[in-house]
């Protein structure tokens, strides 16, 4: 890549007398990005300034991206440079690696179903006139919450179909939302469903359907157990 050969002159202060090796890690979500100085047969840690650093992540991440569904994808890369300023680039896929982000992702899904979902029932309350309005002192208009906490259910039909329910709770008051799900999340909820239940079955219980109790705010990740639930009915 031509961002490599920027990289050797960001480190060439390092190169001229050792090699230097640079261990990189990708996934969806980052680039992970370590620099070694060999010292007396010794990894030792050292960082570029960010600015010189970023052109050669941004090009690594295009790159990762543009061959992620083809027989060429990687999502570790070493590179070698020796004191000469030649270099080695190997690219690779690490299976492993691949399992942990999976697993990490599954971790923290339920995050993700509580924000999309507090998103999905301000947007269809607010359209149908169900969030009360008011002005604020400075005269702006806001709306006031229509739900104290709710519960809500995804099942995974035997057609890997979705069903759900949503609660909602107001002053100790019950009521059912008809709301009709976005496409994306459907389809976000499915793909966990699958992931868990194929690639991270030795990690992940198998189940089929997911309760999440939420309390119109973010879950804390420490109290994940009181919140969500994975069970197989």
């Amino acid at each position: 890549m031509e961002s490599t050969n920027k990289l050797i002159e960001v480190v060439k202060d390092y190169v001229e007398t050792n090699n230097v090796i640079i261990i990189v890690k990708l996934n969806k979500e980052k680039v992970s990005t370590r620099f070694y100085e060999i010292k007396n047969k010794e990894e030792v840690y050292f960082r570029p300034k960010p600015k010189e650093y970023r052109e050669f992540s941004d090009e690594i991440y295009e790159l990762y991206n543009s061959l992620f569904s083809t027989k060429d994808k990687f999502n570790s890369v070493i590179i070698e440079i020796n004191p000469e300023g030649l270099h080695s680039e190997k690219y690779f896929w690490d299976s492993e690696k691949e399992k942990q982000d999976l697993l990490e992702g599954a971790d923290v899904f339920y995050q993700w179903v509580n924000e999309r979902m507090m998103s999905m029932i301000f947007e269809y309350e607010k359209d149908n006139n169900l969030v009360p309005p008011q002005y604020d002192s400075d005269g702006d208009l806001e709306y006031l919450s229509s739900w104290d906490s709710g519960v809500f259910t995804f099942h995974i039909g035997e057609k890997n179909n979705l069903e759900y329910k949503i609660v909602l709770t107001k002053d100790g008051n019950e009521r059912i939302l008809d709301l009709l799900l976005k496409d994306y999340f459907v389809e976000g909820i499915l793909e966990h469903y699958k992931i868990t239940n194929t690639e991270l079955s030795d990690e992940w219980k198998p189940w089929n359907t997911m309760i999440l109790k939420s309390l119109h705010y973010d879950i804390p990740y420490d109290k994940r157990d009181e919140f969500v639930s994975y069970i197989l009915e």
